[in-house]
């Protein structure tokens, strides 16, 4: 018997989740490209290229996050 839990999750911080989901997602594509693009292939990303930009992105995603409140930025935009 499974019983259904339900949790509430605040808008603040399902904003900065798609947010830093969105930022290490576009990161990792970009990163992937250029990996791609230094080994001579630029029309073949391959899994070790999106390893070694995910690697990247992590540190990037890490520093966002440490930067403060994603959605800031988003609030002096407007």
């Amino acid at each position: 018997m499974s019983e259904s839990v339900q949790i509430q999750i605040d808008v603040e911080a399902a904003k900065a989740l798609a947010q830093w989901k969105a930022l290490f997602a576009d990161e990792v594509c970009e990163r992937a490209k250029q990996f791609a693009a230094q080994s001579g292939q630029p029309n073949c990303v391959t899994l070790s290229h999106y390893k070694q930009a995910a690697q990247t992105a992590l540190q990037s995603l890490s520093a966002a996050i440490h930067a403060g409140d994603p959605t800031d930025a988003e609030q002096k935009a407007a």
